[in-house]
């Protein structure tokens, strides 16, 4: 009962959150839709286990002896709901594109904490490197990518490994370096969230929500932002990825500017021989789900722009 009334304050908590910031829900028909296409898509295997989750790989059947490079990503959906299936579309389009797609499940809010979310990437990224080449995949060109919630939990699973971080009591081993870690409208700071920020306080640190998010989440270490901060500055050779690219849009009311650019600034301070592209869409009333809508709506636009973001 404890557990049941902590959640329910949660959620409430987090709605008056949105509320206040603008947030919307995109348009479930596209998930339908996606699913329905997962149906007819032949260049794919779906729920292939891992150690603690599912993946699909979409990939071109006909031809898995020329190795392509790998795109995972990783759904978003405010870390309790989401599926791989919902994007089938962006599957599609990458294997169209000569990739090798794999679109992972992991862990939903309450059933996990944020820790068994992170092991979930981590196992899924394992996975990918040890069996991607079966599927016409090469390891050494491996692209974490994720948005929202997705690409928070790429960016604290990426950051963990590397740094040696404890998640669900154990220290994380350094996964195999990522080709790129491509991350698209991301919170990877709770304090952003903070009522502090609200009533015009500007610099909060471990404020309120990022607290209780903590709490609610069963994890210790869930902000990758505030990771970075404990390090000094030219400190970190890597921080697990060759590539980071960071996206934001100007009209995303969910996710604030700062966010990506507080996680950019920290990634140049302590890290600066990590390539580090911001994208920051402007004038294009594009907001929180514009580009990763448009992916798996087979907008054609909008899916060049994601492959162009993958590929800088």
């Amino acid at each position: 009962m404890k557990a049941f009334s902590l959640s329910f304050l949660f959620l409430i908590f987090h709605f008056i959150l949105n509320v206040y910031a603008g947030k919307y829900i995109p348009d479930v028909s596209v998930f339908i839709e996606n699913r329905i296409n997962l149906l007819y898509e032949k260049n794919v295997t779906t729920d292939i286990k891992t150690s603690t989750n599912t993946l699909d790989v979409y990939y071109d059947k006909s031809n898995t002896d020329s190795l392509k490079p790998v795109i995972i990503f990783v759904h978003g959906g405010g870390w309790f709901f989401g599926s791989k299936s919902d994007y089938s579309r962006m599957g599609s389009m990458l294997v169209k594109e000569d990739y090798v797609g794999v679109i992972i499940n992991h862990v939903l809010f309450p059933k996990g904490s944020m820790d068994d979310m992170v092991d979930d990437v981590y196992n899924s990224v394992q996975w990918v490197y040890n069996n991607i080449s079966k599927y016409g995949g090469n390891k050494n060109k491996i692209i974490l990518t994720g948005h929202s919630s997705g690409a928070h939990l790429a960016a604290l699973t990426t950051f963990k490994s590397s740094l040696g971080i404890k998640n669900n009591g154990k220290i994380l081993e350094p996964l195999p370096e990522l080709h790129k870690l491509v991350l698209f409208n991301g919170p990877y700071d709770f304090d952003d969230y903070d009522i502090g920020k609200i009533i015009g306080i500007n610099e909060v640190e471990h404020g309120i929500t990022e607290r209780l998010t903590s709490l609610i989440f069963r994890s210790e270490t869930i902000s990758p932002t505030d990771i970075l901060k404990k390090y000094d500055d030219d400190s970190i050779t890597s921080l697990g990825a060759s590539i980071i690219t960071l996206y934001s849009a100007d009209k995303d009311d969910a996710v604030p500017y700062s966010s990506a650019d507080n996680l950019s600034k920290q990634i140049r301070r302590i890290s600066p021989s990590t390539t580090l592209n911001f994208i920051y869409t402007e004038n294009k009333n594009y907001d929180h789900f514009t580009l990763i809508s448009g992916v798996i709506r087979n907008n054609s636009e909008l899916q060049q722009m994601f492959i162009d973001i993958c590929e800088i």
